[in-house]
């Protein structure tokens, strides 16, 4: 592949038209031209459609562009012109100082109105508005647009979900070069399963193909979409590295899920460094630290990183993201960290925050004595945004030796979780077993207003009706205790 990009340029793309030389078998076509469709990664090979009609696969030193002088062009004439005064391989000739190719200029006129204009259509409008040579380059030139816009209206999404579609895209990065948003979703209903090709350091013993199987899938022309800003793949099987993947200087939101064996490292994340989404679940063979994250430090607002069991690292790390707003790294049992270290100032416009039992006080909850503590860390996060630890309890340990069980009724069961309770503004927690009125009392961590309102008045009355069995229990009873209290009431 580096032998490829040498004399081929890395400015390839599907469609640029070529000259063949050097042939020994198919002779007949030297001296011929042809288009590119997409280069074939397992052969190492350009596909060609040449003058017969039909498609070659052909070494890239077989092909290049005639030599012949290439006009100057002017500044704002062509979108980003190189003069060459000798032959050039076929990449690295950008479009529209090729002889016999006119530049932007020329097709579209003195301005780019029409640009502007085809902007507001969606990308299968797009396709359809090429009718004519200069509305081809018009759409070449046009930035397709987002997913969403500002004013939330919804445009069709990109789906590759089929072998066909996945084939297409060779030709497609050709015809819209500046395609935004990419969608690979293969679990859906309607989709079709298709083989993609290896990567780097493939895991030769996992690879599936028999004689009839047909060929798999090179995606690696995904890489010609140089404005892409979204990337979603779900449910597709890769094997190995895929470097071309993480080259998108303007991705702002990546999505993995269920990706099989695709072998990477955090440390890339250094050629995105305008992402503000990442989500990469259910892989295993990713690896790297939190700490490789820091080069996201001013643009990051989402993490998740669920069950990607190799990922390690400090939760400290992420403390002082200042866009940082959502946290999910449930399963990923290497990362460390402890919830008490947190302070004032720390993760300051996290809203969801979702860590694995190996951060101390993210998990089960390891003694009663200790609970106090890692509620009061937990309260620091939910002063600073009120959408932390909502719906969400944390119990105490199954292998805690205060654990006890007096096989009773389970609304008197043991008050074995944790949760926030909220009056007001005024911020507390308690102990409960998860029952209406199986409540200890609560342990408030706000002061009680000088002033009360009627609303913060209703809220309180609306907590006090929740603790009836452990009335005057602020932390679980002993199991003497709790069935002392089970027998008083049984007499009531």
């Amino acid at each position: 592949l580096i032998e490829m990009e040498e004399s081929m340029g890395n400015d390839a793309h599907a469609g640029d038209e070529v000259e063949i030389s050097g042939l020994s078998k198919l002779v007949h076509l030297n001296g011929t031209k042809g288009r590119l469709v997409r280069f074939v990664n397992e052969v190492k090979r350009w596909s060609v459609e040449c003058c017969d009609d039909r498609t070659h696969e052909i070494k890239p030193e077989n092909l290049s562009v005639p030599a012949a002088p290439i006009r100057e062009t002017k500044a704002g004439e062509s979108l980003g012109v190189t003069s060459y005064a000798r032959k050039k391989p076929a990449y690295a000739i950008m479009r529209g100082t090729v002889p016999n190719h006119p530049s932007v200029k020329e097709v579209l006129g003195n301005t780019y109105i029409l640009p502007n204009i085809l902007g507001f259509l969606n990308w299968k409008e797009l396709l359809q508005a090429r009718v004519c040579r200069r509305w081809r380059e018009a759409v070449r030139c046009t930035p397709v647009p987002e997913s969403r816009t500002a004013d939330s209206w919804q445009t069709p999404e990109l789906y590759v979900g089929n072998r066909e579609a996945a084939e297409a895209l060779g030709w497609l990065s050709n015809a819209l070069p500046m395609l935004t948003s990419l969608n690979f979703l293969t679990n859906l209903g309607k989709s079709k399963f298709f083989q993609v090709a290896n990567g780097e350091d493939a895991e030769l013993s996992l690879t599936v193909r028999n004689r009839n199987s047909p060929r798999p899938v090179d995606i690696s022309c995904i890489a010609n979409f140089h404005h892409l800003r979204n990337l979603t793949i779900h449910g597709l099987y890769l094997n190995g590295r895929y470097p071309f993947l993480f080259e998108f200087s303007n991705l702002r939101t990546l999505d993995f899920y269920d990706l099989g064996r695709l072998k990477w490292d955090l440390s890339i994340l250094v050629n995105m460094p305008n992402l503000e989404k990442l989500t990469c679940i259910s892989n295993n063979s990713l690896t790297g630290s939190l700490s490789d994250t820091r080069v996201l430090k001013e643009t990051l607002k989402q993490l998740c990183l669920s069950h990607c069991t190799k990922v390690d690292g400090n939760l400290k790390e992420l403390a002082d993201f200042p866009m940082l707003r959502d946290i999910s790294l449930h399963g990923c049992k290497n990362i460390i960290g402890d919830i008490r270290d947190i302070r004032p100032g720390d993760f300051q416009f996290i809203e969801s925050m979702g860590i694995p039992p190996s951060v101390w006080g993210g998990g089960d909850l390891p003694s009663i004595e200790e609970t106090p503590d890692i509620m009061r860390a937990w309260y620091i996060l939910k002063k600073q945004h009120s959408s932390v630890f909502t719906n969400m309890r944390l119990g105490l340990s199954d292998d805690s030796p205060e654990r006890y069980d007096n096989n009773v009724h389970h609304s008197r069961e043991m008050p074995s979780h944790v949760e926030f309770v909220q009056a007001g503004n005024r911020l507390g927690w308690r102990w409960t077993n998860c029952v209406s009125s199986g409540a200890c009392e609560t342990n408030w961590l706000d002061p009680e207003p000088s002033n009360p309102s009627l609303r913060y008045t209703k809220e309180l009355q609306k907590i006090d009706d929740g603790v009836t069995f452990y009335e005057g229990f602020f932390a679980p009873p002993t199991q003497g205790e709790h069935l002392q209290r089970y027998s008083e009431f049984r007499g009531w």
